[in-house]
């Protein structure tokens, strides 16, 4: 009954307007399913239905095929009753068992002999009404034979003014037995057709419940109604299924319900199909090929049958539960596998190349067309050619990178010496598998002429495969390119004036300085193609060169934010990616989470394993340097295990690069090591920035495991590197600041020229990141109070940045200071900090450092409820927190965001963990004091109406 409430109360307005005597007739009409049945269970146990006199009978196939009068027998004789075989019953008999003919009478109707028995039996009704309001119901009247249906016409003519109500049920998606006495009975004045719709999501929502006994997610009711048609048995089969199955539900379990719910679609469709004559069948090809651009019309004309044939093919279709309601789409894609089944194969080819003929000579999108044109084998056309151009164009617009893929092969296919054609498939290809983007990058490359051709094709080819390690012919090819374009990008009579900045960007994450060379074997050649330079991606690419060189922050800034202020969909996820890695440099954290998301979202509904680990790698990264130590290892956890369901496995320099240095920071370097050989050097070396976090790592381990000096070796091989690269950013690795933090142990003269370099740097950057970082290094080598002062400033420095773990790295090395200069009481408060920062955010290693020195300046931990020790909250629980302190209840929380109470209580004592405090009444603080006074606290708005 759920979503019936407006038809019942409908019926039930009939029958009290019968009770008050006026006669009427319902026809509730539905496809089978529908819960005609059900709808009058529940009008019979209406109130309004006790006062009267219910006579309800169901006319099935058999009663139907019993001859004359088998619906009227079924209403009026009981089952099992005998008839009295008398052929002249006895005046005043009042037992239609006795005046209705008996079964297996197959004579015509005719009303001459029929009208006795009419007239007696509508006697023996007005002698039932006289009593009590009477109601007659016959369930499943399309079965009804054709003298039951006259009568019933009959007595609506002659009982007009009696409380009398009529309901009969009749299936749509069958022929009804009598349907020339069907269209009379129809056309009475007093019959008013009910017809039943498909259940909406609420009235599925509220089955679902009914089926779980618990809430369910929206996403399961609104999947489940659509892959059923909205047909209530169906919807109630698919439920207990899922329920037996043992699907929760959740997000999860409407998965479930769209998978199993398409596969029984698609089998009722099969056995409707195998019933049905063949030109229901090619109308149902006719309908799945056409897919959204079909119309009744087109569907007739390739399914080779008139224009009523096809309406009827689609209600049977419909009906079936191949269509939606309304008849314009699929239930799911497995339905329309199966009704594509019964086209042959010797078929196909003819078929899609006739309805990509209609389609186009209509006037239909070339993406329409070009779905059936991907299908022909063979040699095409040129006009086929020209419309798969056109719909990889709008394809490529839209960011449907893998559809404009399809569209390109073909056109490859009938023209392979395209070589625009090559790139514009290579950068549709890359965005899902960079690797096999290469031999298609390489062949562009080598095929263009031009010089300024090959240099932006190597743009593009570079930062398509950014994170693939390369083969060394690969890499060769595409330095060549960019290092001998020089001069000629910035003269000659077609001057590209975006394309020397992207090089320049380029040849900088490869870890080269342009060298300005030119090569004359290409100089003056014209090229068969010129590739377009794309503003936004010359935005990116400088902004992400400038923080690189570490020239100004606000320029890079600027770059990377109009880059990123309105991307369009066919935007390379490259572009999010150097964005979000300009933004990290200059310590704009929300922005760049805000940029990597993008960057996903923007990749689809399922990013590829590639989009994923160039995403997940930079957030890894991101949440090491910040200090959320634990959140970078899940997510580097998350980001391997990504890449190894698809082989990814040589695209996972960064993450492990990452999961080691989280290793070093919880006290097991070992393991670190063990994990860093499985990189090697010669996938390190795929590009410079992870060439750069290889060997600042693999430092940190040497150093970690005591071996001091190899990790200075490893060290200043990184600092050759980003200077050979014109890689002058203070912050991308600091492995300046390492090395002093080292040398100052053993050679405190070596380090002050570094640590002086290393501060005109992180002037000229400015963040309080690198600021803090110049005076550590700085301070660490100065002896005296000139050194304490450095410290002191290092700290405040960095408690102003989201380096965390930095700043209680300089905590522990001013706390240490001031021991070694007698200022215990100091030292002991400093040690203390640095311990409650560190261990907060995951940091174990310097937090057991700062906690022994600690005791043996004779001091303990406190709590330090006051100190911002966690680092970046993940999304969900920066979601949890803001509604927590927006006064939500945990159970409030749950049904908010649709987890489980547990799930709550897990990420608040997270939260509370990583914000170092113990009740929800300092969580304001707390928040407020990591990221700024300013900051608005999130969750308030999201809570209103909980």
């Amino acid at each position: 009954m759920h979503g019936r409430d407006h038809e019942l109360a409908a019926l039930g307005a009939r029958a009290a307007a019968a009770c008050r005597g006026e006669t009427g007739c319902a026809v509730l009409t539905a496809p089978p399913g529908y819960g005609k049945s059900t709808l009058l269970d529940g009008l019979l146990r209406a109130p309004v239905c006790r006062d009267m006199t219910v006579l309800r009978a169901h006319c099935g196939e058999a009663a139907g095929g019993a001859g004359a009068y088998a619906g009227l027998r079924a209403l009026f004789a009981p089952a099992g009753a005998p008839a009295l075989e008398r052929p002249e019953p006895e005046p005043g008999a009042d037992n239609p068992a006795v005046f209705l003919p008996g079964p297996g009478g197959t004579q015509r109707f005719t009303l001459t002999p029929a009208y006795p028995v009419f007239r007696r039996l509508v006697g023996h009704v007005l002698r039932l009404t006289a009593r009590r309001p009477l109601l007659l119901a016959l369930d499943d009247a399309h079965h009804c034979d054709e003298h039951s249906l006259r009568w019933l016409e009959f007595l609506l003519r002659r009982a007009a003014g009696q409380p009398l109500l009529v309901v009969l049920a009749r299936s749509s998606g069958t022929e009804p037995r009598a349907p020339r006495a069907w269209a009379d009975l129809l056309a009475h004045p007093a019959v008013s057709a009910m017809p039943l719709g498909p259940l909406g999501t609420d009235a599925v929502r509220a089955l679902a419940e009914q089926v779980f006994g618990t809430r369910v997610h929206p996403e399961l009711a609104e999947r489940a109604a659509t892959v059923t048609g909205g047909n209530p048995r169906t919807a109630a089969c698919l439920l207990r299924e899922l329920r037996r199955r043992g699907a929760a539900p959740d997000e999860a379990g409407a998965h479930q319900a769209w998978e199993l719910g398409g596969g029984m679609a698609a089998r009722s469709v099969r056995r409707v199909l195998d019933r049905q004559p063949p030109g229901v069948r090619r109308v149902a090809t006719a309908i799945a090929l056409l897919g959204s651009a079909r119309s009744p019309e087109r569907v007739a004309v390739l399914a080779e049958v008139d224009r009523a044939q096809t309406d009827e093919a689609i209600a049977v279709l419909r009906h079936a539960g191949a269509l939606t309601p309304d008849g314009t789409a699929s239930v799911h894609e497995t339905v329309r596998t199966a009704l594509l089944e019964p086209l042959a194969t010797a078929q196909t080819a003819d078929t899609h190349a006739r309805a990509a003929l209609l389609l186009s000579d209509a006037g239909h999108p070339a993406e329409e067309v070009a779905r059936h044109l991907t299908r022909l084998p063979g040699a095409l056309e040129p006009w086929m050619t020209a419309v798969l151009r056109d719909a990889a164009a709008r394809a490529e617009q839209r960011g449907a990178f893998a559809e404009a893929a399809g569209c390109l092969r073909r056109v490859l296919e009938a023209e392979p010496d395209d070589g625009e054609t090559r790139l514009r498939l290579a950068l549709a290809v890359a965005p899902g598998d960079p690797l096999s983007a290469v031999p298609l990058f390489r062949a562009a490359l080598a095929g263009a002429a031009d010089t300024r051709a090959r240099a932006a094709i190597a743009v593009q080819y570079a930062m398509a495969c950014l994170s693939v390690p390369l083969p060394a012919v690969c890499r060769a090819e595409i330095l060549g390119a960019l290092e001998t374009a020089g001069d000629a990008l910035e003269s000659g009579p077609e001057r590209a004036p975006h394309l020397p900045d992207q090089v320049a960007a380029v040849l900088l994450l490869m870890g080269r300085r342009g060298t300005g060379a030119v090569a004359r074997e290409h100089r003056g050649t014209a090229a068969s193609y010129r590739p377009r330079t794309d503003r936004h991606q010359t935005e990116a690419l400088a902004a992400l060169r400038t923080a690189l060189a570490g020239h100004s922050r606000e320029a890079a800034l600027k770059g990377a934010r109009r880059a990123l202020a309105m991307p369009s969909p066919q935007q390379p996820p490259w572009l999010q990616f150097t964005a979000a890695a300009t933004l990290v440099l200059a310590d704009e954290t929300t922005e760049a989470h805000t940029a990597l998301d993008t960057m996903l979202r923007r990749a689809g509904d399922e990013p590829t394993a590639w989009v994923r680990v160039l995403a997940g790698s930079l957030r890894s990264h991101l949440l090491h340097r910040d200090g959320a130590v634990l959140d970078a290892a899940a997510e580097a956890r998350s980001t391997i295990a990504a890449a190894g369901r698809t082989g990814g496995e040589a695209r996972l320099v960064t993450a492990r690069a990452v999961l080691a240095s989280v290793l070093v920071d919880r006290g097991e370097p070992q393991q670190a090591e063990r994990l860093l050989e499985r990189i090697g050097r010669a996938e390190a070396n795929g590009s410079a920035l992870a060439c750069l976090l290889y060997l600042h790592t693999r430092a940190r381990t040497r150093w970690a495991t005591g071996h001091p000096r190899q990790a200075l070796r490893l060290l200043r091989e990184c600092g050759a590197v980003q200077e050979t690269a014109g890689v002058l950013n203070p912050v991308l690795t600091p492995w300046w600041v390492d090395t002093c933090l080292i040398l100052a142990a053993i050679r405190p003269a070596e380090g002050r020229e570094l640590a002086e370099q290393g501060a005109e740097r992180a002037r000229r950057w400015g963040t309080p990141r690198a600021l803090g970082l110049a005076a550590l290094a700085a301070g660490v080598l100065t002896p005296g109070r000139a050194g304490l002062d450095l410290l002191a400033e290092s700290a405040h420095e960095l408690s102003r940045s989201p380096a965390v773990s930095a700043y209680a790295r300089a905590e522990y090395a001013l706390g240490r200071a001031l021991l070694v200069h007698g200022d215990e009481a100091g030292a002991r408060e400093r040690l203390r900090r640095a311990a409650g920062i560190a261990g907060g955010c995951g940091a174990l290693a310097l937090a057991e450092a700062a906690r022994s020195l600690l005791l043996s300046a004779g001091g303990r931990m406190g709590h330090a409820a006051d100190a911002p020790t966690g680092g970046l909250l993940t999304t969900t629980e920066l979601k949890v927190a803001g509604l927590a302190v927006s006064g939500a209840s945990n159970r409030q929380i749950a049904q908010r965001l649709f987890v489980t109470v547990r799930t709550v209580e897990s990420h608040l004592t997270n939260v509370y963990r990583k914000l170092g405090v113990r009740r929800r009444d300092q969580l304001v603080d707390a928040l407020r004091t990591l990221h700024g006074r300013s900051w608005p606290l999130p969750g308030r708005p999201v809570l209103e109406g909980a």
